[in-house]
């Protein structure tokens, strides 16, 4: 070690002779740390209840404090390097404290016996009062007519409650001044009818034919007696199909939601009457849907009021689809003819009829716009037979010129020769008929 402190200082042109090593020897030390001194809590005085006798009262028993002291393990010294954490208990305050400890009352001398349910735990800041036992009054009887209106007790009762318990004796009370008024008061409102057969058209989706076939049944129809077309359908096309001078029907229909739909009856072909929707929503589509929701037999009134006769026949025709016109059409038919095409739309969508429908005995089905060129038409057919059975009333071809005629003014289902399907439709005309023919010998619908 020597040569080598040597050698370093000779690089400094110094020599070895000038060195001296000094070893110290230094003993560093932590300072002793003082220990806290823990917190000790009085101990605090046990709250006495006073007594109303000073001298019955004995000496308290003494109450134990929560400690403070800060436990010290003997025989473990510590060390200058460790670390001294005093451990210290929550401070407890002394009417804490004191409220924690049963504190023995004595019971006055002469005190009557309390009851279990006015018994209440003492509490060292209370001061405890008895007070001599006395007779409970008596509970006045409640009259019945209080009862009936309202509750009267010394328990709140819930608002809920309270109010359901009112409407339940105002129902009962106006039940008995319902049953106590005599026969004489009381007249029996008949259902509104009609003595004409009625014939409600519908389609499970739109673009079926529907109204076209409408029409043409209305005109097949009116060569054996009065036919009333009624157009339940917003798209207020039926008027078109029957060839009414638009012009001269507006000018006649009159003004008012009073008005009878006999005084707005317009002249169709055929010799048909028709009745526009114009006219069956004179005061508009808002105000009318409001008046069946109301009225579930709005439409049986309206023709009670034309004051039809036996003989007649009423054809409906509604807008597609399962719509509140539906409902109020299937109270007042006696037929019920439901138009479909051979695609798989038509036949999805009358499943979604089939309850309201084809519960029906007096329901009828018509496949309309039938191609036998097809294979799918074809397949399609065969499908519905299968589902309609007995109800088929008839199937109807695919001709375009039914419907290019609407443009010139003319329905080629009116008269033979125009149209192949006028022949297939005859039939469902005399299908129809026959049934209400039947319908009317039983005196019900068919």
């Amino acid at each position: 070690m020597g040569n080598d402190i040597s050698n370093l200082l000779s690089k400094f042109g110094a020599t070895v002779d000038g060195y001296l090593e000094i070893e110290a020897a230094i003993d560093y030390k932590e300072p002793a740390r003082k220990v806290k001194a823990p917190l000790v809590v009085a101990k605090a005085e046990p709250a006495m209840a006073p007594v109303e006798n000073e001298s019955a009262a004995a000496d308290p028993a003494p109450v134990v404090a929560a400690s403070a002291v800060v436990p010290m393990l003997a025989g473990s010294p510590v060390s200058p390097s460790q670390r001294i954490e005093p451990v210290i208990e929550p401070v407890v305050e002394p009417a804490l404290a004191a409220a924690n400890v049963a504190v023995p009352v004595p019971a006055p001398a002469a005190v009557a016996p309390v009851p279990p349910a006015a018994k209440l735990t003492p509490s060292p800041s209370s001061r405890i009062a008895v007070a001599p036992a006395q007779a409970s009054p008596a509970i006045p009887a409640i009259p019945a007519d209080a009862a009936d209106t309202a509750v009267a007790t010394d328990t709140p009762v819930p608002s809920l409650l309270r109010s359901m318990l009112g409407e339940a004796a105002r129902a009962r009370q106006a039940q008995q001044g319902a049953s106590n008024d005599g026969p004489g008061d009381q007249q029996d409102a008949q259902p509104p009818s009609t003595p004409a057969q009625v014939i409600a058209v519908v389609s499970p989706k739109g673009g079926v034919g529907k109204t076209t076939l409408c029409s043409a049944l209305a005109c097949s129809l009116a060569r054996h007696g009065r036919v009333f077309a009624i157009d339940l359908d917003p798209q207020n096309a039926l008027q078109y199909h029957l060839g009414v001078d638009t012009q001269a029907a507006a000018a006649m229909t009159p003004a008012g939601a009073a008005a009878s739909w006999r005084d707005g009856v317009a002249q169709g072909m055929a010799g048909t009457q028709v009745v526009s929707h114009a006219l069956v929503a004179d005061n508009g589509e808002v105000a009318l849907a409001q008046q069946m929701a109301h009225d579930g037999q709005w439409l049986l009134r309206q023709l009670q009021a034309m004051q039809l006769q036996s003989g007649d026949v009423v054809l409906l025709d509604l807008p597609a689809g399962q719509t509140p016109y539906l409902d109020q059409a299937l109270q007042a038919a006696d037929q019920v003819l439901a138009v479909v095409t051979p695609d798989a739309g038509s036949f999805l969508a009358l499943e979604h009829m089939r309850q309201v429908l084809h519960g029906r005995n007096n329901c009828r089905y018509v496949v309309n716009k039938y191609d036998g060129t097809r294979s799918f038409n074809q397949d399609m057919l065969e499908v519905l037979k299968r589902w309609m059975g007995p109800r088929l009333a008839g199937v109807i071809a695919l001709d375009h010129a039914i419907s290019e005629g609407l443009a010139y003014g003319y329905n080629p289902l009116v008269k033979g020769g125009d149209s192949p399907a006028y022949e297939q439709l005859q039939r469902v005309s005399e299908a129809l008929r026959a049934a209400l023919a039947k319908a009317h010998a039983a005196g019900g619908r068919a």
